[in-house]
This record gives C-alpha cells, sequence and structure tokens, in this order.
C-alpha cells in the first residue's frame, strides 16, 4: 500500500483494488447530504475556479490538435516503441497553454500531480474517500489554486469513485479526455494504460447548439458532485464532432444517480450497444460476435454474469439470446474472452514490484466452483514484460458488405475505468430491471470499428485511423500448467 499522505483508503477487489492517497492541507466547505440538482450551486469558490480572469481573443476556426478523436496508450518509463502511439500526462496538459482544468481519479497523489501545471491553473478535483474518515463536500487548498470534491456516497459496503474523466480548458477549445490511469506516478511510468483525447472549440461568449453527448456529458459530471460553474462551461463547448458514446456507473445506493440518466452501467452498455449495431446483420450472425475483456482488476465473474454481460454488449437481455440464438452457457463462455495476466507474466515484470499492487485477481475468487475458467485468457502486453493496468473491452461481430457477410470485421470498442468486475458494471438482479451498481466509472464507446488481419496480426480501425492496444489481439487460452497472477 503506498501512502504520502494524512488518510489512504483500500477497498476489496470486488470493487477495484487501488490505493488513494490524500496530500496538503484543505478546509472543508460542505455540501447538503441531499441536494437538488437541478439548482446551481452559488459557491463562490466554485465561480473563481472557472471564471476567466481576463477575456482573451480567440481565434473563430481554432487549430485543434485532435478534432476528431484519438486513442493514444501511456508512456512507460524507458519505452523506446510506438513512441507515436503514446503520451505522457504533461503531453496530454500542455502545461503552459491550460487555463483551468477538471479531473477525477481514484488514486490522487498531489506531490506528483501539481508539478504538471502551472501554480496559477485553477484545478477541481473530483477523488475517491474513505466516508469514515472524511465528509463529503468541498476541500479548499490553502493557496486557492486546488478544489477536492469528495462526491456523494451511499450506504454501499465498498465506496468507490473510480472515474477517471478530464476537461483541459485552453484559450479557444476544451480537451476532453478519458483514461485507465489514476493521478500517481505509477499508472504513467510503469503501467501501460490507455487514454481517448479530443478537442473541441471553446467560445466562452457564445453559447453553443445542445447535443446528446453534451448533455450525458453534463448529467455524468453532476452524478460526481462537480460543482455547477464547471458543469454550466459545457453550454459554451462545440460538441457537433462528437461520435463517441459515454457510458457510466453510479452507484445504486447513491440518490443522485436517479436525475441524470435512465440507465448505467450493464443497462447503459445495452442502450448504447442496441444503438450502434449493424442494421442489416441478422441475430443469428450477431450472436457469433466475440468479446474481448481486460481489466487490472478481476472480479467475482460466474457464468450466469457471463450470460448477462454478453448479453448487455449486444443490446439484448439473455432471454432473448437464448431464445432466438439458442445459445448455451457454453457458447456464451466461448464468446466472452476474459483477459488477465499469468503469474510467469508478473514474475517477468521489467517494472519491479510497485505495479503489482494495482493488478489484482483475489485467489478465492479463482478458487470458487462458479468462476468461469473455460473463458480465462493470458494477453501478451504490447511492451514485453510489462503489465497492463488499461480496461478495454471490444465487441468483434460480424459485418455486412455487398450482401456478403464479412467474418469479425466489425463492431466498437469500449476504454475507460470500469474493471471486468459487478462492482464496476453492476449485478442485474431481475430480467428488466435496473443493475445494482457500486461504483463510479466513467468511460466511452467507440462505434464502428473495424477490424482486420495484416501480415498474420489483427489491426484495429476507428474513424480512418489506427487505434493502438494495451496489448495484443491474438488472446490465447491458459495452458493446464499456468496460473493467473493472485493475489491474497
Amino acid at each position: 500500500m503506498i501512502t504520502t499522505g494524512a488518510i489512504c483508503i483500500s477497498s476489496d477487489s470486488e470493487s477495484d483494488l487501488d490505493d488513494v492517497v490524500h496530500v496538503g492541507h484543505i478546509e472543508i466547505i460542505s455540501l447538503p447530504s441531499s441536494p437538488d440538482i437541478g439548482t446551481k450551486r452559488k459557491s463562490q469558490d466554485s465561480d473563481d475556479i472557472l471564471r476567466d480572469t481576463a477575456v482573451r481573443q480567440r481565434r473563430s476556426t481554432p487549430e485543434l490538435p485532435f478534432p476528431d478523436g484519438v486513442v493514444r496508450l501511456t508512456r512507460m518509463v524507458g519505452e523506446k516503441e510506438n513512441l507515436a502511439e503514446a503520451m505522457t500526462l504533461a503531453d496530454i496538459v500542455q502545461r503552459g497553454k491550460l487555463r483551468k482544468a477538471l479531473l477525477s481519479t481514484y488514486v490522487l497523489d498531489l506531490d506528483w500531480l501539481l508539478p504538471h501545471f502551472d501554480p496559477s491553473t485553477k484545478l477541481v478535483i473530483v477523488k475517491s474517500y474513505n466516508p469514515n474518515v472524511e465528509q463529503r463536500g468541498v476541500y479548499q487548498s490553502e493557496s486557492g489554486q486546488v478544489t477536492l470534491v469528495n462526491p456523494e456516497f451511499g450506504k454501499q459496503s465498498y465506496p468507490i469513485m473510480h472515474s477517471k474523466v478530464m476537461l483541459l480548458f485552453y484559450d479557444d477549445y476544451v480537451r476532453f479526455v478519458v483514461s485507465s490511469a489514476n493521478l500517481f506516478d505509477i499508472d504513467w511510468t510503469l503501467l501501460q494504460n490507455i487514454v481517448f483525447i479530443q478537442d473541441m472549440p471553446y467560445t466562452p461568449l457564445t453559447v453553443c447548439a445542445a447535443t446528446e453527448f453534451g448533455n450525458t456529458l453534463a448529467g455524468s459530471l453532476r452524478d460526481i458532485s462537480v460543482p455547477e460553474a464547471v458543469v454550466e462551461q459545457l453550454r459554451y463547448v462545440d460538441f457537433s464532432r462528437v461520435k463517441i458514446h459515454i457510458v457510466t456507473s453510479v452507484p445504486t445506493a447513491a440518490g443522485r444517480s436517479k436525475f441524470h440518466a435512465d440507465s448505467y452501467g450493464l443497462n447503459r452498455l445495452s442502450v448504447v450497444a442496441r444503438a450502434i449495431r449493424d442494421p442489416e446483420l441478422g441475430k443469428q450472425e450477431l450472436y457469433d460476435t466475440t468479446l474481448y475483456c481486460y481489466g487490472s482488476s478481476m472480479g467475482r465473474l460466474t457464468s450466469s454474469y457471463l450470460r448477462n454481460f454478453y448479453a448487455s454488449a449486444l443490446g439484448f437481455t439473455p432471454t432473448i439470446i437464448q431464445r432466438d440464438g439458442g445459445l448455451s452457457l457454453a457458447d456464451i463462455e466461448r464468446n466472452v474472452k476474459v483477459g488477465f495476466h499469468t503469474r510467469a507474466q508478473g514474475q517477468k515484470n521489467v517494472n519491479g514490484s510497485l505495479p503489482h499492487q494495482c493488478i489484482k485477481f483475489q485467489a478465492e475468487f479463482y478458487s470458487n466452483p462458479e468462476f468461469p475458467k473455460r473463458s480465462l485468457h493470458k494477453i501478451e502486453s504490447k511492451v514485453a514484460n510489462t503489465l497492463v493496468h488499461a480496461k478495454v473491452m471490444l465487441a468483434r461481430s460480424n459485418a455486412t458488405k455487398g450482401g456478403q457477410i464479412k467474418a469479425q470485421e466489425r463492431g466498437w470498442m469500449y476504454l475507460g475505468s470500469h474493471n471486468f468486475t459487478p462492482g464496476a458494471w453492476g449485478h442485474i438482479r431481475a430480467p428488466g430491471k435496473p443493475c445494482h451498481v457500486n461504483n463510479y466509472e466513467f468511460g466511452v464507446v467507440l462505434p464502428d470499428v473495424h477490424f482486420e488481419s495484416m501480415f498474420g496480426r489483427d489491426t484495429v480501425t476507428w474513424n480512418g485511423a489506427k487505434v493502438p492496444l494495451p496489448f495484443r489481439l491474438a488472446w490465447s487460452e491458459y495452458a493446464q500448467d499456468e496460473m493467473p497472477l493472485l493475489c491474497g
């Protein structure tokens, strides 16, 4: 466990095991226990955070580095390969250009994070916390640079705010960032993580047309208690070129979850999958879809859970799939590939023992007779002898071209904070009912992803650009003598 400050929180790996570091002196600004989400908060501190200190001249057509969105990997220490596909946090932040920022994280090390920003740059950081030690509310640093937000928790067993999203405000554009990396050095230097980045025009003197994405993003930020002054800035952001879809999880026990969306976790994934699937593809062909699911923490999985997950990822219910597709549990287990590092891979990791604490698979989960071991697959990191902390899901389906079925050529990709755990995605306790979620999570789905085999290797493209993956897509089943990298 890592500690560099006064408060440290740990959790059960069912809900995603990481450590939380809280550093610095803060002053608590209380929030009501059950706020009216539809009412703007008039906190003077929140207004100051996101108020421009001066009116800056902005170009009418700004040159955006990433106007259509890109996927990048984090650049680990010593990595020399694929530099064009990897970025450091400093690369993403662009310290000298940045004016203000919103960030969220599960692990927070302010001593490491703050040097990435100018002292004059105002930061709002939503973080996880232990409600037995800290209160829900807004925490103001003595310098006034940092505002820490503790979101609302209900009575879940393991309170987890695991979302990893950023809004970086520059003179004439906003950078939207979703990643699997927490805000501390291990995730950005010793582990392989994944990042989605898109830049959108920002015109703070002109309100932009409302979009579904913008509305969803605003609601998702309110869900994690982002101050209304920050959320209001989205009215001045042009989201017209955005093609991705947001998928979030909100603890079922938290009262705010009912205000901003009609679906979270698996329910939300099902809504998105139904909206983006190939309308010309018949159900039988769709049921050939293969899911590749990787997270750095493994949950308490069962065959029943895989059945519910697979159905949600196709936009159906398990009842419909079993009725129309005739898929058995064995069929579904074969179609869902659950990736995780082996013990041997953990021993070969070149970055020492520190990354091991972020790769969690409880031994009791694996030894449970209900754990679907036939679905477990070994992944090969893109950078040899390193460990992957990314959270990635690929749905690889058949496609229709000229009346012909092209096997496994089209699908979608998820990336973000969701590990492959029921705590992150939720339990479906009854057909047609909302799933029960433990964590706050944030991710995005890239639609219309294309898969192609070239020179013996699978490549993934989206929106006309290659998508770098943290692992090779040729997953293999565990050999009889192989064991996953277990803890506990």
